[in-house]
């Protein structure tokens, strides 16, 4: 059912499946499951997934930064202060410089490899990215410990880059890589999931402008009310569950996200193949 009202054209099944989207975002984005493999899955389901559908997706998913930039105020204007300062503060775990080195890796890869990367957007990796995904999260299960390092020097902020090229494929989760390197190099778990959601803003900024300068031209003047739909959805989902989302993957097993993801690997791989 369609509705024209001046130079907007509402489209209800577009907006249902929007919410949804928002709804699949909003939920898993402070989760280490893969935010993006859920969206592809669930954009494929609801037949969803052309041009101007994956702008949706990158809008929506982009909205989720300004949330992390609200939960984690604190730490960026201590790290602003530090850099204004160009001090050394001992209360930060971690200075603008990490972030930087952290994001070479994978910002080079980005860089010059952005369309190619597009490619791996696919079932077969989403399987495969949620099986070593969740190996990768059993590992840090055994090494979990809240006693160890609480500062990143800079070796350990380039590994962990390293290790977030893995992020690349839809399926493995920027945060579960982030975990799964910090448990290697002894890094206390509070610390590094501040530390990947910091990273994670000029990250998705980057990301996103890229996207949208590929796919702009499949944006309409009518996509505006859609377009606010789902950045509102998504950031108010993520405003009511995100802190207990990051309590819950700084101080819990992550033992249920595995066992949910190996059974989602398994539903995707008899549901498409």
């Amino acid at each position: 059912m369609e509705i024209n009202y001046l130079f907007f054209e509402i489209n209800y099944k577009e907006y249902i499946r929007i919410i949804i989207l928002s709804i699949v975002e909003g939920i898993t984005e402070f989760l280490p499951v893969s935010s993006t493999g859920h969206m592809i899955l669930v954009s494929n389901l609801l037949n969803f997934n052309n041009n101007r559908t994956k702008m949706f997706d990158i809008i929506i998913q982009f909205s989720s930064v300004i949330v992390v930039i609200f939960f984690f105020k604190t730490t960026l204007l201590k790290i602003i202060k530090q850099i204004i300062n160009r001090s050394n503060d001992k209360n930060i775990n971690f200075f603008t410089g990490h972030i930087i080195i952290c994001l070479i890796p994978i910002g080079i890869l980005g860089l010059f490899f952005h369309k190619k990367l597009e490619q791996l957007s696919n079932i077969n990796n989403i399987i495969l990215s949620l099986l070593w995904g969740s190996i990768a999260l059993t590992i840090s299960e055994f090494l979990k410990s809240n006693k160890l390092k609480k500062r990143i020097n800079y070796f350990q902020a380039f590994i962990i880059g390293c290790i977030q090229c893995l992020s690349l494929f839809p399926g493995f989760s920027r945060l579960g890589t982030t975990i799964f390197s910090g448990s290697l190099l002894k890094i206390n778990r509070c610390v590094i999931i501040e530390f990947s959601f910091i990273m994670s803003i000029p990250l998705m900024c980057s990301t996103s402008i890229l996207s949208i300068i590929d796919n702009i031209e499949s944006l309409k003047l009518s996509d505006i009310p859609i377009l606010i739909t789902g950045i509102l959805t998504t950031s108010i989902i993520l405003m009511t569950i995100g802190k207990k989302c990051l309590l819950f993957i700084k101080y819990k097993s992550l033992k249920l996200i595995i066992i949910y993801r190996l059974i989602l690997m398994t539903i995707i791989y008899f549901y498409f193949k």
